[in-house]
C-alpha cells in the first residue's frame, strides 16, 4: 500500500494544468487458472522538458494480494513507468523500455515477458559524427547489460561496436561485435550493407553479413533486413525476444549456454525482417533461422492514433517456446476508457511456466 500512498501523495502535490494528469484504474480476468484482479493509479507530468509517468498498481491472483511485488524498499522503482528527455546530442529513457537492437547481438529482446513491472534505463549521445549508446533493461533484476559505439569514417562508411552481457545466470553469456558498414543515401530512401564479427567468450565466434533498406512511399515508409551468419557459440541466437525463457533451464531441456558449449548451436543462421509504418500505426514481421534452438517467428503491429479506438501487440514463437500480448483501447469519453489486454506470457516463480491472461480495464482520468 505504501506505494499507492506515495503515488497520491505526489498527485496531490501536481500543478492542475496541462503538464499533469492523473489516473485510475481497476482491471479483472483470469491469468491461467486463477482469477486476476489489480487496481492501478496513474500520474502523467511534463517538467523541465522531460516526460514522466509515474504508476503504482496492487494485483490480486486467486483473490490474494501480491505482496511481492511491494516488498523490498527497491521496489518504489517500479513506480517509475516511464521518463523521456531529449537536449542536444543527449537522450534518455528509463521505464518499461522498447525491445533493445544493439547492433547484432541484441536482436527484438525483451524484458517483459511476465505482468511484472520491470524499470529499465537507456541513454544516448549522437551526433553526424558517431553515436554512443548504453542500457540495462532492468535494474532490480538485470539479465541485459549491454551499449555499442558507432564512428562516421567516410561520409558512406560507418564502424560500429556492441556488447551485450547477461549477469543473472549461473555462466555469464556475453557477446561482442566489431562491424563496418556501406550506406547509401538519397531523398526518400536510404539502404546499407556490411560484415561483422561477433565473439562470445568461452563460447565460440560467428560472422556475419547484413544488410537494409527503407523507403518512402505513397506516405509509408518500406523497410527490410536481411542477415546470414554462420560459426559457432549461439550463433548470434542469443539475446532474442525470448532469451529470459531461453537462458533457463526448464521442460528438460538444457538452458542456452549449455546447449552453445555442447556445440549444438553452431551452425549457419539467417534472418529476415520486413515492415512498413505511417501515420495510422505500423507492422513488423521477421524470422530467424537458429541451428539448435529451432526457428524464431516475430510480430509486431499498432494503430495508436485513432482518437476512439487503439490497438497493439507483438508475438515471439518458437518450437519451443512462445509468449506476446495484445491490448485494445477505446475512449469511451475524454476522460474514460476501458481496455481488454490478452496475453501469452511466462511465470518465473520456480520452474518457467507458461499461462495465458486476459484482463478488462475500466478506468478515467483528469484529461
Amino acid at each position: 500500500m505504501r506505494a499507492l500512498v506515495l503515488l497520491i501523495a505526489l498527485a496531490a502535490t501536481a500543478r492542475a494544468d496541462d503538464t499533469a494528469v492523473v489516473g485510475a484504474a481497476i482491471g479483472a480476468g483470469g491469468q491461467g487458472d486463477a482469477t486476476y484482479g489489480a487496481v492501478e493509479a496513474r500520474l502523467d507530468a511534463e517538467y523541465a522538458g522531460a516526460h514522466i509517468g509515474l504508476g503504482a498498481r496492487l494485483v490480486w491472483d486467486g483473490g490474494v494480494l501480491r505482496r511481492g511485488d511491494w516488498d523490498r524498499p527497491g521496489d518504489l522503482v517500479t513506480l517509475l513507468r516511464y521518463l523521456e528527455y531529449a537536449s542536444g546530442p543527449l537522450a534518455i529513457a528509463a521505464g518499461g523500455l522498447a525491445p533493445s537492437h544493439l547492433a547484432h547481438v541484441a536482436d527484438g529482446y525483451r524484458a517483459t515477458l511476465d505482468d511484472r513491472l520491470r524499470t529499465g534505463a537507456r541513454a544516448q549521445l549522437a551526433d553526424e559524427r558517431g553515436s554512443l549508446e548504453l542500457e540495462i533493461d532492468d535494474v532490480l533484476d538485470p539479465v541485459l547489460v549491454g551499449g555499442s559505439a558507432a564512428w562516421q569514417l567516410a561520409p558512406a562508411w560507418r564502424i560500429h561496436t556492441a556488447t551485450a552481457v547477461d549477469p543473472s545466470g549461473a555462466h555469464v553469456e556475453s557477446a561482442i561485435e566489431l562491424g563496418i558498414a556501406r550506406t547509401w543515401r538519397q531523398r526518400g530512401a536510404e539502404a546499407a550493407a556490411g560484415a561483422a564479427i561477433d565473439g562470445e567468450p568461452g563460447l565460440g565466434a560467428s560472422v556475419a553479413g547484413f544488410a537494409s533498406a527503407a523507403v518512402d512511399r505513397g506516405g509509408l515508409r518500406w523497410s527490410g533486413a536481411a542477415e546470414l551468419r554462420g560459426g559457432t557459440g549461439t550463433d548470434g541466437a542469443a539475446f532474442g525476444p525470448l532469451y529470459r525463457i531461453e537462458r533457463l533451464t526448464h521442460g528438460g531441456r538444457m538452458d542456452l549456454y549449455d546447449l552453445a558449449r555442447a556445440g549444438r548451436t553452431s551452425g549457419v543462421g539467417a534472418a529476415l525482417t520486413l515492415g512498413v509504418a505511417g501515420l495510422p500505426g505500423w507492422l513488423e514481421v521477421g524470422v530467424r533461422a537458429r541451428p539448435g534452438l529451432g526457428t524464431l517467428g516475430m510480430l509486431s503491429g499498432g494503430a495508436p492514433m485513432g482518437r476512439k479506438v487503439q490497438l497493439g501487440g507483438w508475438l515471439a514463437a518458437s518450437p519451443y517456446d512462445a509468449a506476446g500480448a495484445a491490448e485494445l483501447r477505446v475512449a469511451w469519453a475524454r476522460r474514460l476508457y476501458s481496455a481488454l489486454q490478452v496475453a501469452r506470457m511466462v511465470r518465473f516463480d520456480m520452474d518457467p511456466a507458461a499461462v495465458w491472461s486476459v484482463v478488462a480495464w475500466f478506468g478515467a482520468t483528469t484529461e
